[in-house]
């Protein structure tokens, strides 16, 4: 609500958008029948009766609800008549059902996904899902990222919490071996290798919120070196207002995207 909240940015799209989105898609390619999964269901109905499309009905699964949830969705649309899915879920909502669903697997459907889900690669181990089609936030490059990530030393992972409990995972060994006598674990001797992990964290050709968020961050501090600096000095002490910071990320983004 931009009364309310007039300085709030987004670093993806409103799912708005994209609900509206998988409705044309449906309409586009003729699938007048389709089944929604969560959060995004009343924006997709909204869009789908705007649309002019039939849904034949729409069911919502969250992991925290029981497996007879689970089982009485799968088993809806195993019955339904409907050959065109549309899943506006998380990946891991995803999984379970796709996992229900492998049990007793229904007739070929289209799958209609959402972007939480239809870029994960872990659903290519289900051939129900094969041919699933959606929309993405696009591939991105984050210049440098891939070196900063390789060329991370066990002393400089141990200054970052989340760093650490990567290193230790991956490596199965303890950065604070020498300080922590509770572990088991035995320490680590630098030897590790980044670049030899097969790791999706290690990955960075996949890079699609991550880059949005990336870009956000140095959005905002750009706008606040606007703020507090000329050409000459910055400023120490300076109270900084929402609206300044509003104003020079919208110039920002008008300079770039015209």
């Amino acid at each position: 609500d931009k009364r309310q909240h007039p300085t709030f940015f987004r670093t993806i799209p409103s799912d708005h958008h994209q609900a509206a989105a998988l409705a044309r898609m449906v309409k586009r390619f003729g699938w007048t029948d389709s089944d929604y999964g969560n959060n995004g269901m009343t924006s997709f109905l909204k869009a789908a009766e705007e649309e002019g499309i039939c849904v034949e009905y729409s069911e919502a699964y969250y992991r925290t609800q029981p497996r007879s949830k689970l089982k009485r969705v799968a088993d809806i649309i195993r019955r339904s008549t409907a050959r065109a899915v549309v899943a506006f879920m998380a990946a891991g909502d995803m999984r379970l059902l796709l996992q229900e669903l492998s049990q007793q697997p229904p007739p070929p459907m289209q799958w209609i996904g959402s972007e939480a889900w239809v870029t994960d690669p872990q659903m290519l181990k289900f051939n129900l899902c094969i041919g699933a089609v959606g929309f993405a936030i696009p591939r991105s490059v984050i210049p440098g990222f891939r070196n900063f990530l390789f060329d991370l030393s066990p002393e400089q992972a141990l200054k970052f919490p989340l760093l650490t409990e990567f290193w230790e995972s991956s490596f199965s060994c303890s950065l604070k071996r020498q300080t922590d006598f509770s572990t088991s674990m035995p320490g680590c001797d630098g030897t590790e290798d980044l670049r030899a992990l097969q790791n999706p964290y290690t990955d960075t050709s996949q890079l699609r919120i991550t880059n949005m968020v990336y870009k956000a961050t140095y959005a905002i501090a750009h706008a606040l070196h606007g703020i507090i600096c000329n050409e000459k000095q910055c400023e120490n002490n300076i109270k900084v207002e929402p609206w300044q910071v509003n104003f020079h990320v919208v110039e920002q983004l008008n300079y770039f995207f015209p």
